[in-house]
């Protein structure tokens, strides 16, 4: 059987199966769409209600001070050529004394002198470590019209260890998220391939090879889960509609903005098209392993 034929039978067994067992399609459909929505729900609001986490400056910033008659621009240079960092500003020491006048709210006398030295903020690498960043830190310290050089990463550490305790705490509950997904959706692509036996029977005996086979469930599979995540998603969108006007209501409350929407539509996209491919290699194992058995019985 030539190239086009073959699959010219796959699509027309595809579709004379969904017409057949359209009620198990359409349960198995909606089974897999509410057991995909609810991974697809969580990660949305995780992912709308960390956005004001996520917008905060996480990057340590190391404040140097430099000596009085130092050249500021130049010192700035010399610290931007230091590898964990990756940016700098200066802030002049009239624009510092102002600043610090009026967070102090004191109006000082024009004949007062600045005590204060320019300043140099230097932002280092968001993934550099402690070690790092004491490193960066004697480095600035030893380069010529630095005076002292104040920081502070106990916050950073604590920032990491947290960081890694929700990373592997992510990790865990996608793998059981995965493995719920994989055994609804095992569950509905049986559900939908009632009578592959017998049908298996017949096309091992008309001498059929394993891929010839497999390939109608492969693609009904394909179909439900492609159905079944489009599904899914616009149930997610519903759900994020209801519940993102309450929250937003409760943010309104402290002055702030809470968004609860659906990834991209790209995105979207790809994930119902990865969730598709995925249907369509569980279909196929399950068909496959069919045939092994059928192939099995006949020897």
């Amino acid at each position: 059987m030539s190239f086009v034929t073959s699959r010219r039978w796959a699509l027309q067994e595809t579709l004379r199966g969904l017409r057949r067992d359209a009620s198990p399609f359409v349960f198995a459909t909606c089974l897999s769409a509410l057991a995909l929505s609810i991974p697809l729900f969580i990660a949305c609001i995780f992912y709308g209600l960390s956005e004001p986490l996520r917008s905060l400056p996480t990057a340590v910033e190391i404040t140097v001070f430099t000596t009085e008659k130092a050249d500021a621009a130049r010192v700035e240079e010399e610290i931007r050529a230091i590898d964990e960092v990756v940016s700098t500003r200066i802030i002049k020491k009239e624009d510092a004394y102002a600043e610090l006048n009026e967070r102090l709210g004191i109006k000082p006398a024009k004949s007062a002198s600045n005590p204060l030295p320019d300043i140099v903020i230097a932002t280092l690498a968001n993934d550099v470590s402690n070690a790092k960043i004491e490193e960066a830190a004697k480095a600035i310290e030893a380069i010529r019209g630095v005076d002292f050089v104040p920081y502070e990463i106990s916050w950073h550490e604590k920032l990491q260890a947290v960081t890694r305790a929700a990373n592997v705490g992510l990790v865990c509950l996608g793998s059981v998220v995965l493995l719920l997904v994989v055994l609804v959706l095992g569950t509905a692509v049986r559900l939908t391939s009632s009578s592959a036996r017998s049908e298996m029977r017949a096309l091992h005996l008309f001498g059929a090879s394993p891929s010839f086979a497999v390939r109608p469930y492969a693609w009904r599979g394909f179909l439900l889960m492609g159905a079944s995540t489009a599904l899914a998603l616009g149930i997610t969108k519903i759900g994020l509609i209801v519940f993102g006007r309450a929250v937003a209501s409760v943010a309104s409350l402290y002055d702030a903005a809470v968004a609860l929407t659906l990834p991209p539509a790209d995105w979207c996209l790809g994930i119902v098209l990865g969730c598709a491919v995925v249907g369509g290699i569980v279909a196929s194992a399950v068909a496959a392993d069919t045939w092994r058995q059928i192939r099995g019985g006949a020897r």
